[in-house]
């Protein structure tokens, strides 16, 4: 077992990952909410409405296939609802 100061150290270095990790998905968030701002705007001539709740659940769909853990898939289904929600929120 690693003593007081080791174990500092390696929460510490730990927590400089996380803070980088934070970082990216920010930046992705902020893509995939630019993504999102672009397809809502080609709704309208594609005569399609704003919201579409199949689409939703082939996203569901889709992020449960490539879930390797260790999330758990209703653990993600709640992340990205709240990822939905706000992009229809979103204004441009």
């Amino acid at each position: 077992m690693p003593d007081q100061d080791d174990a500092l150290k390696s929460i510490e270095e730990h927590r400089q990952r996380i803070d980088s990790i934070d970082a990216q998905i920010v930046d992705l968030l902020n893509q995939r909410a630019t993504e999102a701002l672009a397809i809502r705007s080609l709704k309208p001539s594609a005569q399609l409405g704003l919201f579409d709740p199949r689409r939703e659940e082939e996203i569901f769909e889709r992020l449960a296939q490539v879930n390797n853990g260790p999330l758990y898939g209703d653990d993600l289904r709640t992340i990205y609802s709240v990822i939905l929600k706000v992009s229809k929120e979103m204004r441009a």
